[in-house]
């Protein structure tokens, strides 16, 4: 459903609209504000609740918000074409060409382009990025 969602917010016709839509009632946060925290650099929910107060009034959207963004994190990883393993420089891209190849599983990907193997602080990560790639 988020995925969607998402991708209802990303296309062309009314994107506008979609970017002013108000994602946390609260505080009045739009998807165009969890957009430029990303951007920004923030590199994860917490961070970005920091800079938009975003769930941080009643907390019902904490979810749904929490998957928006570490969508919009992933989404910035692949653009950018970002290392996502400092230890074998391992970037975004050599994981979605992993998946591209036929790698089903994060331990596939992991024994194709060694993400995680040095010092292991990405797999958590990378899990997640994999995850999303599998199920586009």
């Amino acid at each position: 459903m988020i995925k969607s969602l998402i991708s209802k917010f990303f296309k062309s016709k009314g994107e506008d609209r979609m970017e002013n839509k108000v994602v946390c009632g609260c505080y009045n946060v739009t998807l165009q504000d969890l957009n430029n925290a990303v951007k920004n650099g923030a590199k994860s929910f917490e961070e970005v609740q920091q800079v938009t107060k975003v769930g941080t009034g009643c907390g019902k959207c904490i979810n749904g918000n929490k998957e928006l963004v570490n969508e919009l994190i992933i989404k910035k990883k692949i653009d950018e074409n970002q290392i996502v393993c400092g230890c074998f420089k391992v970037t975004a891209q050599d994981i979605v060409a992993a998946v591209k190849n036929g790698a089903k599983s994060f331990e596939e990907v992991q024994a194709v382009t060694k993400i995680g193997t040095g010092c292991g602080g990405c797999i958590e990560g990378n899990k997640a990025l994999v995850s999303y790639l599998l199920k586009k």
